[in-house]
């Protein structure tokens, strides 16, 4: 007890003689509690040492994703989601990060699935009146693949005359899903003359017809005669 009380006497005395020393030790060796504290904090925060290796989750279905990713004590979210008829719905197809990657155990999993339901898109530029090339590129950069081209006669070649998604107009501010059956009507250039001469040559082909008909019904009655 003694030997206690000598040692606090020193210090004591050795703060009042050199006061700025003093707080110079006191102020480092405060430092060097807070790191400490912050260290063990850090290693619960964390989980030090508790690691956790991803599992191969792809073509599961999101339950067994996540069903299998909480037993590895990893967890699960969606970062995207993809329209593919060729995969069931709700299928994981993609995972990050990749399986077979360490990572601290709790974080998540971030997954692409397949949608129940196709993206829909908003049509947003106008698809006729302009040409069939330009309204093929703007739907493919949407996603719109389903695309069927009709040639109708127009004095513009290449023209989109009409438009329809799914037997319904389509124009600006339609709301389409990607697979949409998209028909195009595109005018294809026919001469005055040559439509002139079409329609003269059908009418000819019709008046043979009806003159062959007529000359054997003219045939049948003299015979009865």
């Amino acid at each position: 007890m003694a030997n206690n009380t000598s040692l606090k006497s020193k210090l004591d005395a050795f703060k009042d003689k050199h006061p700025l020393i003093s707080a110079i030790v006191g102020i480092g060796v405060t430092g060097l509690v807070i790191v400490w504290i912050l260290q063990i904090f850090l290693h619960f925060w964390t989980h030090h040492g508790d690691n956790a290796t991803v599992p191969d989750i792809r073509q599961m279905s999101y339950a067994e994703a996540m069903s299998t990713l909480r037993k590895s004590d990893l967890d699960i979210a969606i970062s995207d989601s993809i329209y593919d008829t060729s995969v069931a719905p709700g299928t994981v197809v993609e995972s990050w990060p990749k399986a077979g990657s360490t990572v601290k155990a709790g974080r998540s999993v971030y997954v692409t699935v397949t949608a129940f339901s196709p993206k829909s898109v908003t049509i947003t530029m106008p698809v006729t009146g302009v040409s069939s090339r330009q309204t093929m590129s703007y739907l493919k950069a949407l996603g719109v693949t389903n695309v069927r081209i009709v040639s109708v006669p127009s004095q513009y070649d290449n023209l989109v005359i009409a438009a329809k998604a799914d037997g319904r107009p389509l124009g600006v501010g339609s709301i389409i899903p990607v697979n949409a059956h998209i028909v195009l009507e595109v005018g294809q250039y026919v001469e005055a003359d040559a439509a002139t001469d079409s329609i003269s040559a059908e009418d000819a082909i019709l008046d043979d017809l009806m003159q062959s008909s007529e000359d054997m019904s003219n045939t049948s009655t003299y015979e009865g005669e």
